[in-house]
């Protein structure tokens, strides 16, 4: 073995270097799973057996007696905790007599990006026509009462995909307008709120006075921080930011109690959508 390997060799050995093979999404397939697995990636994914990727919503119908949540999820894993955390949600709100929609951004290949001054212009003053992907998007925010975003923790911010959905969809001219006043919401009624998968924001589950009493202190500030970023992206266009349920008491990969624990959560979480939704 030429110098070079033997590094790499030595370094894997010692748990410095960690191989592409030993990434977050093939922790549950890989023939060799490293010990360490929860220190070398904090992307938590949920084991083969309790998956609940099978399961679809119903979708909208024009039914005029119904109530509706649409989910936006921006996640490309289906095995991740994130996607879990969605599908006990869509089920809970069909168990509620909902209409139930997914709009599954990466995978139906939503475009973010604002790439060109036409673009820009619609987004933010409403100029313009309005991009057919956009005007299918925003078809679905029209019917739903609830808006429901679910999304991992991205560097404390919302990932490229949802962001890029908020300033494309929720555009000038489609969910807020200029009145005499100043602005003017378009979407009254609705309802904004996000689940959101966390790897450490001072441990709760829920939103402000959800700690589990680790750290209150650190999760209170994370709340407000969040509570502030919501309540600017609703408010201002007529709709009441119901806040979130975040998440940082995930099961740790290897867990030999992951069934459990996961079921645990779940728990958690449809407690949680009763109460912030008054269900």
């Amino acid at each position: 073995m030429s110098s070079p390997f033997k590094l790499i060799a030595v370094l894997i050995a010692a748990g410095f270097c960690v191989p592409a093979a030993f990434a977050a999404d093939a922790v549950t397939s890989a023939s060799f799973v490293p010990e360490n697995v929860d220190a070398v990636t904090s992307a938590s994914v949920v084991p083969v057996q309790y998956r609940q990727t099978d399961w679809k919503p119903s979708g909208f119908t024009d039914a005029k007696d119904k109530k509706r949540a649409l989910f936006i999820l921006d996640d490309p894993r289906h095995e991740s905790v994130t996607y879990d955390l969605c599908v006990t949600a869509m089920k809970f709100f069909e168990e509620k007599g909902f209409e139930v929609e997914l709009r599954d951004l990466i995978a139906n290949k939503f475009n973010p990006l604002i790439t060109s001054r036409e673009e820009f212009y619609h987004a933010k003053d409403g100029f313009g026509k309005t991009p057919v992907d956009v005007l299918t998007e925003q078809a679905y925010v029209k019917k739903a009462d609830h808006i429901i975003f679910v999304q991992p923790n991205w560097q404390d911010t919302d990932p490229m995909f949802t962001k890029g959905y908020k300033l494309r969809v929720f555009s000038k001219g489609f969910s807020y307008d200029d009145g005499p006043k100043g602005r003017v919401g378009l979407l009254p009624g609705k309802t904004f709120y996000t689940i959101m998968n966390a790897g450490w924001l001072g441990m709760g589950q829920g939103m402000s006075g959800d700690s589990l009493n680790k750290n209150p202190q650190e999760w209170e500030t994370w709340m407000f921080a969040m509570r502030v970023v919501d309540d600017d992206a609703a408010v201002g266009k007529d709709m009441k930011n119901l806040g979130r349920f975040v998440n940082d008491r995930t099961p740790s990969n290897l867990d030999p109690n992951y069934g459990e624990k996961i079921e645990a959560l779940r728990a958690v979480l449809r407690k949680h959508l009763a109460r912030d939704f008054n269900l």
